[in-house]
């Protein structure tokens, strides 16, 4: 059986949470794409973890977990990453051949780009060196993990190739070039800490998958931000949908058995681009405080508004979501009266699909308004438990949606989650 867990808003919607929950009895986990550019924040029996690259079923010892092909790998933050996690637990963790290689020069070029561009054309990034990592990947030039176990000669010779069309790169942006020398030593330096754990994974999948183990793909970020299907070009570099999962774990879409869709009680945003049902008020201030809504990897503070299920109808729909869960309701046990955006209006007119993303930057949210609950749902473990505005406001959720809703977060722990 497996089961792909996937955003359905704009990132940060408490996948890893989800994913360390359903991780539990999962007997494989595999990261399937995305870098160290966004956070997963796990809390469990070990403590609290802000996880970018390693995958959230590490707490799972009897679990193989993968850094899948379709990622793009950051060797010193992985290293700085697992220093922070029992060193039994990461026994089982390895790293497809196939994923790409994130070098410092990556980073620098990341930066230097994003600096360039207007206050109103940056995309927000992380600055991680993802998109650069990406570019060479698409432009066949970039490193994989898999050449870090290449001999000497053909390794140094992959990257003084790569180096000589990085440095023309940083060259133009006035920045400091990188020796051939000082990178094949970091690549040895990865080598001799990594080599063990990189391997080709498929084969392994793929016996998984024909004995029927139970499988979870994890991605990173959300819909909205996928590179084909999000808000262009304020997105990430790589397919966050189930169809991403796919390609880029290496699992046949008709092996697929349930899609899980991860969304926020509200929305909230890191980066440029469109986000229609932001706020601008006390009531955005009031849940970036309660939600603790700063980024896992940056620290900024996130955009925060309503709802939107335009936007979570739309991604459920492109993702085949079979079961939603919903995170973070407790946040909004205080609020007098609720809100969630149901349509658009659009230059005077109303619409109820998600438009372009220049017709997103003009467009205004019409609003269903919920009452409050006014009551604390944190302790609640049973749907019967909750207060009866909370489930009328699920269940209209879930209408909205077009997908049950399966599961219902009342806070950050494993036991806070209800499952309906």
């Amino acid at each position: 059986m497996v089961t792909s867990v996937v955003g359905v808003q704009w990132g940060d919607e408490g996948k890893g949470r989800i994913v360390d929950y359903l991780a539990q009895n999962s007997e494989v986990v595999v990261r399937y794409q995305g870098g160290d550019n966004a956070g997963h924040t796990v809390e469990n029996d070990y403590g609290k973890f802000a996880l970018h690259i390693v995958p959230s079923g590490i707490f799972n010892r009897d679990a193989i977990n993968m850094i899948g092909a379709g990622c793009v790998v950051n060797f010193q933050t992985l290293e700085r990453e697992l220093k922070g996690i029992p060193a039994e637990l990461a026994e089982n963790l390895f790293i497809d051949i196939r994923s790409h290689v994130i070098f410092p020069f990556h980073k620098d070029l990341d930066g230097a780009e994003e600096s360039s561009k207007s206050e109103k054309d940056k995309i927000g990034t992380t600055k991680c060196g993802i998109g650069p990592c990406y570019s060479d990947k698409v432009s066949r030039i970039g490193l994989r993990s898999g050449d870090l176990l290449l001999s000497d000669e053909l390794l140094e010779a992959k990257l003084r190739k790569l180096l000589d069309r990085k440095n023309k790169e940083l060259a133009i942006y006035g920045m400091n070039t990188y020796s051939v020398e000082d990178m094949f030593a970091l690549c040895r330096d990865w080598r001799g800490k990594f080599g063990s754990k990189i391997k080709d994974c498929l084969p392994i999948l793929r016996e998984k998958v024909g004995q029927d183990k139970r499988i979870l793909l994890e991605g990173q970020l959300g819909i909205m931000r996928d590179i084909d299907w999000g808000i262009y070009p304020y997105c990430t570099s790589s397919s966050t949908t189930v169809g991403g999962a796919c390609a880029l774990s290496g699992i046949p879409f008709s092996r697929i058995s349930k899609v899980v869709g991860v969304c926020k009680a509200y929305t909230t945003s890191v980066g440029g681009g469109p986000f229609v049902s932001e706020l601008h008020d006390d009531i955005a201030l009031k849940l970036r405080d309660k939600g603790h809504e700063y980024g896992a990897t940056t620290g900024r503070p996130r955009r925060c508004g309503w709802a939107d299920a335009v936007a979570v109808s739309y991604s459920c729909y492109l993702n085949s979501v079979t079961d939603l869960a919903l995170t973070k309701l407790d946040i909004l046990d205080d609020f007098d009266e609720i809100k969630v955006a149901v349509a658009y209006k659009v230059d005077g007119k109303t619409i109820d699909y998600l438009p372009s993303v220049q017709e997103q930057e003009r467009a205004e949210c019409v609003y269903k308004v919920f009452k409050g609950w006014k009551s604390d749902t944190s302790k609640v473990r049973k749907w019967d438990d909750l207060p009866e505005n909370a489930k009328v406001f699920v269940k209209e959720f879930e209408k909205l949606a077009g997908v049950p809703v399966t599961y219902v977060s009342v806070g950050p722990e494993r036991d806070q989650l209800i499952v309906l």
